[in-house]
């Protein structure tokens, strides 16, 4: 009987794996830095061209913070994303990362808009506003915000690529 519930699940499985097409789409993809302090003369760029994103900050003296992508974005879509990390400060537990929402518009040209609320110890929380901004071409990453207080920037680039739906 294990025999027979065992390939039943596994012809479920490959059904389910060869009814996915590829199909092309738009991805979308948000990462967020902070300046680890290591270069005096620090400073987030307005774009990078190019997927090599995290080498280039790296290099300059920035640590990646969050990294997400989504793929098949249509207009209106909201991109909810965070990294929250709980820390224990002196006795207390305190929170560091983000928690972002932008909404996504595809009309002509993207523009993307939001807001984040960042989390940082010793510091606690502070909301950022990401104003709308437009993404106007593919593998370029464009600055949305940064936080020059606190030495934090967040990234935003879409790329054509394929898709898999059902």
């Amino acid at each position: 009987m294990l025999k027979i519930k065992l390939l039943c699940l596994i012809a479920c499985t490959v059904f389910i794996a060869s009814t996915a097409q590829a199909t092309p789409g738009t991805h979308a993809h948000f990462a967020a830095f902070f300046n680890n302090g290591s270069h005096a003369d620090f400073s987030f760029p307005d774009t990078v061209v190019g997927n090599a994103i995290e080498p280039l900050m790296h290099k300059k003296g920035g640590e990646m913070m969050l990294f997400a992508h989504s793929v098949a974005i249509q207009d209106g879509d909201v991109f909810s994303i965070q990294n929250d990390i709980l820390r224990e400060v002196e006795g207390s537990f305190q929170d560091f990362g983000l928690n972002c929402q932008i909404t996504i518009h595809t009309q002509k040209i993207w523009e993307v808009s939001g807001m984040c609320e960042k989390f940082l110890v010793g510091k606690g929380k502070s909301n950022q506003s990401i104003m709308p901004t437009a993404i106007s071409k593919q593998l370029i990453w464009y600055k949305i915000f940064e936080d020059k207080e606190h030495g934090m920037a967040g990234y935003f680039m879409k790329e054509k690529g394929q898709d898999f739906e059902k």
